[in-house]
């Protein structure tokens, strides 16, 4: 199976990266290939993924140099965008991340999937996590990318991850340390992702031979 994570945060190194990294590691250890997706790195770089896939890919949040050329950013924003596309075809299952903001997903996860097309996630496994300040407030968040995921022809799996800082330990080398229950979650979430990613992978035909075999 191969998987994406899509991370909106504008910040790095931020909360929402931390959960979706131990998302991507629990998809990892079913035999999942992950490959992540930072939308608020820099222009330029390229970090190896938490998760043990490929390296990530920048989305801007802005002009890359703080200047007010926008046919430049159009550029910029379309070569993005058709990163983001492919690795969308490209993937058996999508796990969309975001930062709980005033109540809402953020607007750079909007942006890009502003981008995609309206079935770009027709036949996909769909997983969903927020991050918040309190244990509750990325319900809010996951519901609202339920919608959307699903507007987009995505299968959404029922387990979703809402986090909060209680969620993590720091420690004093400032390595983030799930705590037991949020790495129940996600395994659940990673194990549901890998059924119904195998469900949509196999032929009608076969379904159908099974049901009435």
């Amino acid at each position: 199976m191969r998987a994406l994570v899509i991370t909106g945060s504008p910040h790095l190194k931020s909360s929402t990266a931390a959960l979706a990294a131990v998302a991507g590691s629990a998809l990892t250890a079913l035999g999942a290939t992950v490959r992540t997706m930072e939308l608020g790195a820099p222009r330029g770089t390229a970090r190896p993924a938490d998760a043990g896939g490929s390296a990530d890919v920048a989305f801007p949040a802005g002009h890359p140099d703080g200047t007010r050329d926008t046919g430049a950013l159009r550029h910029t924003v379309d070569g993005q965008a058709a990163q983001l596309r492919l690795a969308v075809a490209d993937a058996d299952a999508v796990v969309l991340a975001s930062p709980v903001h005033h109540a809402g997903y953020s607007g750079l996860l909007k942006t890009a999937l502003d981008q995609l097309s309206g079935d770009a996630f027709e036949d996909k496994a769909v997983g969903l996590l927020a991050h918040g300040s309190g244990p509750r407030t990325g319900n809010v968040v996951c519901e609202q990318l339920r919608t959307v995921a699903k507007a987009l022809g995505g299968w959404v799996v029922p387990t979703q991850v809402a986090g909060c800082p209680e969620d993590f330990t720091t420690g004093p080398d400032a390595i983030r340390t799930p705590s037991p229950e949020l790495l129940l979650r996600c395994r659940a979430l990673a194990g549901e992702l890998h059924r119904c990613a195998t469900m949509l992978g196999t032929p009608l035909k076969a379904v159908r031979e099974r049901a009435t075999a």
